[in-house]
């Protein structure tokens, strides 16, 4: 018996979603990696730590806020007597949906359940909006760093 096409879509919701919680884990992962790494170079261990998932938190929710923005709709070129000129753009004709992996994307399909569940390239939510949700999982630890484990600086 083959799955209903709501089934279907429902399944590729659910892997699109694993696959961004994962790729965020590993975000805040790496980020809280870094962190105590300068936190054992300079001192301060766990304090420094969640001061650095803190403020690699907040520039990396400000860099993917900015590249989730749209593409305006119009075009602005000065012309040669000191005018602006607006047009209309053009669609591109790119396809939104195709995308490229990066070599962070390819290590953290390694990890599972995503290379039992693994979704092709075009197929998963944009890396703009998976960094997005890296910057409020780095920000969510370094909260629970301060707040349930009692680091304090």
């Amino acid at each position: 018996m083959s799955p209903t096409p709501s089934q279907s879509a429902n399944g590729r919701r659910a892997r699109k979603a694993v696959d961004a919680v994962v790729y965020a884990l590993a975000v805040a992962g790496v980020v809280f990696g870094l962190g105590v790494v300068v936190g054992l170079v300079i001192g301060g261990g766990l304090v420094t730590a969640k001061y650095v998932m803190f403020v690699l938190g907040l520039l990396l929710f400000g860099y993917a806020t900015f590249q989730l923005r749209p593409e305006p709709p119009w075009d602005t070129t000065e012309t040669e007597g000191g005018e602006i000129k607006v047009t209309k753009n053009e669609p591109s004709g790119r396809v939104v949906s195709e995308r490229d992996e990066t070599k962070f994307q390819a290590a953290v399909q390694r990890i599972p359940p995503l290379p039992w569940y693994s979704l092709p390239p075009n197929e998963r939510l944009s890396v703009a909006f998976k960094l997005f949700l890296g910057s409020l999982a780095t920000l969510a630890w370094s909260f629970v760093l301060e707040t349930v484990f009692g680091v304090m600086g």
